[in-house]
């Protein structure tokens, strides 16, 4: 490729180098406080996560926080996504540049950038942040730099993130969720603005997972956007530019059918049947759809990792945003069963809990004081039948404490000596608590 073309590819991508300030957001995500710390020690960043959830931005913004000349440059578009390309960009930073730190975003596209990278890290004084799309070549990458990359996740946009890009004050925190004191002290602070937060909720529900879309009010831009910069370029461009797919088209009907049945229960050879394909091609399509972050799957909770393994997991569409824009929902549609299974989707994590008589807990959370079964019943009315099973699951694990989610009951009562705390589910994602919204590490 023609060095005086990435060299202009490197200005346009650095206007810092001829001393115009590049802009910058200002509202940082919460994973930027966990980050900055590592700028300053020698190991390389990795940051991973979703497209289009701010993953450039965080790395603006770390770029605008760290001193000496930062360099930064994109592998998103095919013709810069090449070895020779990388060692370019690298040298001419170094040599002609002097920069300190290196940013280059999207880098899983580049064969063997692990390895130039861990050659250019034992060698050279240089910060190296890279981000991804794609968390497989990220894992296979720490290999190649065992010691030397330090991996970040970036999760789509936080209840309490969406509202400060809303710019919508949020309480303090965090609170724990499973103290009701703790919990009371936030509710006191947030019920003048109880029917503000569950507004927003609903919004955030089809359209918060991604940092454009906060102020976006017009649902047939929301649902384009989510549709096809988001979906449609992961699964016909980003993920067959890294594994060998030759059915894009299944591809993407499995991540269809993820979205329509997002928290419910699947079987590997029942999925194979109804799409007519081999157990294995849809084994590993979902785990395709998995390392890109479109889906996350959920596992029976046990004692015996043998019987997780044995028994049926649920398939988990990574927010209810890409759900909605895949099967036409606005906000108008979320009401009633749909809406109960969205918010459900929200706060499924990497275990949930169901017996031989099919007794169920949406989620389960391990503590260091013990474990915690969360179910979600986002409805009006809560009758004794709801927190059936989380006394069942308390009963057989003797965990103290139970929650139940619900649309709008806050209360604490104690049944049968077991605590059970009833939290609307605006109130628990504005305690930033930390162990309900997303998948815990695995």
């Amino acid at each position: 490729m023609d060095k005086d073309y990435l060299i202009r590819l490197i200005q346009e991508y650095n206007p810092q180098i001829q001393g115009t300030a590049a802009p910058v957001p200002g509202t940082r995500r919460d994973l930027y406080a966990e980050i900055e710390p590592w700028m300053k020690k020698k190991q390389a960043i990795a940051l991973v996560g979703l497209r289009r959830i701010g993953k450039t931005t965080l790395m603006r913004q770390l770029m605008a926080g760290h001193p000496g000349t930062c360099v930064f440059f994109s592998f998103d578009e095919e013709e810069v996504q090449k070895k020779e390309v990388l060692i370019f960009v690298i040298d001419y930073a170094i040599v002609t540049l002097h920069a300190a730190s290196l940013f280059l975003d999207e880098i899983q596209y580049v064969d063997d950038w692990e390895g130039i990278l861990k050659r250019y890290y034992d060698q050279k004084a240089i910060k190296i942040v890279v981000s991804g799309s794609e968390s497989l070549e990220i894992s296979r990458a720490k290999a190649a730099l065992a010691g030397r990359l330090v991996t970040f996740h970036l999760t789509p946009l936080s209840f309490r993130e969406y509202l400060r890009l809303r710019n919508i004050d949020v309480r303090d925190g965090p609170y724990a969720l499973d103290d009701f004191s703790s919990m009371q002290v936030l509710y006191r602070k947030s019920i003048t603005q109880k029917e503000l937060f569950e507004h927003e909720f609903a919004g955030y529900l089809y359209k918060g997972a991604f940092p454009e879309l906060v102020q976006e009010e017009d649902p047939v831009v929301i649902r384009k956007y989510i549709h096809d910069l988001v979906v449609r370029k992961i699964i016909y461009r980003d993920i067959p530019a890294i594994f060998d797919i030759r059915r894009p088209d299944l591809l993407f009907e499995l991540f269809r059918y993820a979205c329509g049945t997002s928290s419910q229960l699947f079987d590997i050879q029942n999925l194979a049947r109804h799409f007519g394909v081999h157990a294995e091609t849809v084994a590993n399509y979902l785990w395709y759809l998995r390392s890109a972050f479109l889906i996350r799957i959920s596992e029976p909770y046990s004692k015996s990792p043998a019987l997780r393994a044995r028994r049926n997991r649920k398939l988990v569409v990574a927010h209810p945003a890409m759900a909605c824009a895949v099967l036409g929902y606005t906000g108008e549609h979320l009401i009633g069963q749909v809406l109960g299974q969205y918010v459900e989707t929200l706060f499924t994590g990497r275990y949930f809990w169901r017996d031989r008589q099919k007794h169920e807990v949406d989620r389960v959370i391990e503590t260091p004081a013990g474990l915690v079964p969360v179910e979600i019943k986002y409805q009006t009315r809560i009758s004794a039948a709801d927190i059936r099973n989380l006394l069942i699951f308390m009963e057989e694990y003797a965990a103290g404490t139970g929650i139940l989610i619900t649309k709008d009951l806050f209360d604490e009562k104690t049944v049968d000596g077991r605590k059970i705390l009833y939290i609307p589910a605006w109130l628990i994602l504005l305690a930033d608590d930390g162990r309900l919204q997303g998948p815990e590490p695995e």
